[in-house]
């Protein structure tokens, strides 16, 4: 499979997935919460746009920073990410 075929591929996953928690929800439970994404990775020592890769692509570390942030587990958000098996 060319890299132009896998990555068409890897979009459409993304874009299907019913299981993992919208980004907008995400950011949302971040906001009322009272703070940001971009505040969130700054208090956590991160570039502001730092945390927004977790919202892309699997990032334990980011993902955890998220979660604890909001007071859920990582599993829990992303449960396509943490199949267990």
């Amino acid at each position: 499979m060319s890299i132009h075929k896998r990555l068409e591929s890897q979009k459409k996953a993304k874009i299907t997935s019913t299981e993992n928690w919208h980004r907008a929800d995400i950011l949302a439970a971040i906001k009322k919460k009272g703070a940001t994404l971009a505040k969130l990775s700054r208090d956590s020592g991160l570039h502001e746009r730092t945390l927004y890769n977790a919202l892309e692509r699997h990032w334990p570390k980011g993902e955890h920073i998220i979660a604890d942030f909001i007071g859920e587990e990582v599993h829990n958000i992303w449960p396509e990410r943490y199949k267990r098996g």
